[in-house]
């Protein structure tokens, strides 16, 4: 028998659970970081898909900004047929002062809509009177129906007239009861104009009944007619579709987003009511959003000067014809926060510039205090401002 048999004495096994308890927390603190640190990654790069996706819509819809908008009409149209946006109380936003509703942008029923229009919210509102920017666009092609994105020609000559193209694809060709509204082309001195065809103070008929607008004709004329909206009973409120982009906080945000962010959204006005739904969301925890345009005033082809709202009529016979003939570039800029809040994380800079710096002391937009806006914590979340250049496929070039 062997009689000298030891085992471990109580401080060996002291010592050697003391190290393994220190390395089970080493490893562990490890995984936390690495754990912290995917989960920070993993919310940056949905915010980055999240924003190449509705950004890229917000995009799309600036290039179409005006397009198959009328230049002019016929006769006036009825004020109880062209009466745009109605959102009565419910209101997407609150504003400034300086405007005092949503139907501020409406252009019903005296003068030719505008292609582009922006103003200011009291969403994080400064002390200059700047706030997260509103900014509306018209055009036919933003609505949501399917019938919005199609349209044809029709021409006359001396002995007879054309069919209307026929495209052969169900994505493009009218059905008989979609609505539409009718396009004359015409031009003076090679100056083209687009005029609204409006019959006794309607502007708009089913696709099968759209020969009765487009009435008189002479030989050469050419007729664009576009679809504007879904078969339905009701009448079109207004010769075009119509979506506005704004940011607001509702109170199911994401628990993610900063304090004083919102989502930035997309609503569509309804040609059944007047309201602006259904809201989209593009963009979560999004902090402001300002306009810059470049103009170009002297009919140079160049542009000579950068503002933050669309030209006024000016030498022009209505705004919208300032805006198609000045507006050569639009640039928007968002500020959103990007991942979710990283407690070992500093932002560098108490400000962010969301625009054009000019100079030192000039802006066009404004330099976004964040510790004003959002609160001390801003240092522990990362921000970026998307910035969106688009030279507008529809205005005059």
């Amino acid at each position: 028998m062997i009689r000298d048999q030891r085992g471990f004495t109580l401080i060996e096994m002291l010592i050697v659970m003391g190290i393994f308890m220190v390395v089970i927390l080493i490893t562990s603190k490890s995984f936390e970081i690495v754990l912290n640190h995917a989960g920070q990654q993993g919310k940056s790069a949905q915010s980055q898909i999240e924003g190449i996706v509705g950004l890229e819509m917000l995009r799309a819809d600036l290039e179409q900004a005006g397009f198959g908008l009328p230049w002019a009409f016929t006769e006036a149209p009825a004020s109880s047929a062209y009466t745009e946006v109605n959102v009565g109380s419910n209101e997407p936003v609150e504003f400034p002062t300086s405007i005092d509703s949503a139907m501020f942008f409406n252009n019903s029923p005296a003068s030719p809509p505008c292609a582009i229009q922006n103003g200011s919210t009291s969403f994080n509102l400064d002390s200059a009177g700047i706030g997260a920017q509103y900014l509306v666009i018209k055009s036919t092609v933003i609505g949501l129906d399917p019938s919005a994105k199609k349209w044809t020609t029709k021409s006359y000559t001396d002995s007879a007239s054309t069919q209307p193209t026929i495209w052969n694809q169900d994505d493009r060709d009218l059905g008989d009861n979609d609505r539409v509204i009718l396009i004359k082309t015409t031009f003076t001195d090679n100056i083209p104009k687009q005029q609204l065809m409006v019959k006794g103070g309607e502007y708009s008929t089913t696709f099968s009944k759209y020969s009765s607008m487009s009435t008189p004709h002479t030989q050469g004329d050419v007729f664009h007619i576009y679809g504007i909206d879904k078969p339905a009973a009701s009448k079109l409120r207004m010769p075009f579709n119509r979506a506005d982009y704004y940011i607001k906080r509702p109170a199911n945000i994401p628990l993610t987003c900063a304090p004083n962010t919102g989502i930035l959204y997309k609503a569509v006005a309804s040609h059944a009511d007047g309201s602006l739904s259904p809201e989209m969301p593009l963009l979560d925890c999004v902090a402001d959003m300002q306009v810059v345009y470049g103009l170009d005033t002297n009919a140079s082809g160049v542009i000579n000067l950068h503002q933050t709202t669309p030209p006024e009529k000016g030498t022009y016979l209505d705004q919208a014809e300032s805006i198609r003939s000045q507006v050569k570039e639009i640039r928007l800029y968002i500020l959103a926060q990007e991942g979710k809040r990283d407690r070992t994380y500093s932002f560098p800079s108490e400000t962010i510039t969301v625009g054009e710096k000019l100079s030192e002391t000039t802006t066009l937009g404004r330099d976004f205090n964040l510790k004003d806006r959002i609160g001390d914590d801003y240092k522990n979340y990362r921000w970026k401002v998307y910035t969106i250049v688009v030279r507008p496929k529809n205005l005059i070039q």
